[in-house]
């Protein structure tokens, strides 16, 4: 962009400048009659001159504005680079915050008092709720945590717009880690940990019932290994959104 200024600063000048000696000329030629009779005539080779210079003033006025013009895409396309940067390095950021926020969301230790800000049914019993409230806990830890997930939602759509449709996966992914972590919650309150060892399971049925148990328990709480599947999940999830925005940030 640079460039294309100084070009065109430069042809401006020119231009001034041979505007200038074409006055000089008409000034001379608005001689009095007893001048232009007292004194020779200018040779032809001022003539001569003068259609160059006309000729010199006319294509730098032409390439002046092509460079102009040329400046102007060249500063639109630094504006939309720009633009698709700043954006990137907010997004791979903020992904990195959820990542982070999922780890404090599943962590297996629990606190003194939680869970227990949910709403309780009064119908519950003493038990219901102690399991309930054991379930609410991904609920009452994501409302502390939830900051960068609705960051990440009101950063989706001017994604979109800069970097197409179909680099907004990795955001509906992430999305839908989160709504698997809140069914599981549910499951395994109103459901699993309710039936276990209060109800009477044939041994197929316990067995399917563990399993399904199991399933639920693995993406409810982060077991702090390299086998944890969901954490496995957001970690494809973010090296997704690192190849769409690595691209754009390492180009600087």
């Amino acid at each position: 962009m640079k460039v294309y200024l100084l070009i065109f600063t430069f042809l401006i000048g020119l231009n001034f400048i041979i505007y200038g000696e074409n006055n000089n000329d008409s000034i001379h030629n608005n001689i009095s009659e007893v001048d232009i009779i007292s004194k020779p005539a200018k040779p032809t080779s001022d003539m001569g001159l003068k259609i160059y210079l006309d000729l010199i003033q006319g294509l730098s006025v032409i390439i002046a504005s092509i460079v102009a013009v040329c400046g102007i895409s060249s500063w639109r396309r630094e504006t939309k680079w720009k633009r698709k940067y700043e954006l990137a390095e907010e997004v791979l950021s903020n992904f990195y915050e959820v990542s982070e926020s999922f780890e404090v969301i599943r962590h297996p230790a629990g606190y003194v008092g939680e869970g227990k800000t949910r709403v309780k049914n009064k119908s519950e019993t003493l038990e219901e709720s102690e399991i309930l409230d054991q379930a609410y806990v991904v609920f009452e830890r994501y409302e502390k945590e939830k900051e960068p997930f609705v960051k990440l939602m009101s950063l989706k759509y001017r994604f979109m717009v800069l970097f197409g449709k179909e680099a907004v996966e990795p955001f509906n992914e992430i999305f839908k880690l989160r709504n698997t972590l809140f069914i599981a919650a549910n499951r395994l309150g109103r459901r699993y940990w309710k039936d276990q060892g209060r109800r009477q399971f044939e041994e197929k049925q316990f067995e399917k019932h563990l399993k399904e148990m199991e399933k639920q328990e693995a993406i409810f709480w982060s077991d702090l290994s390299d086998e944890d599947e969901f954490k496995k999940q957001v970690d494809l999830t973010i090296y997704k959104i690192e190849n769409i925005c690595q691209n754009i940030i390492e180009k600087r």
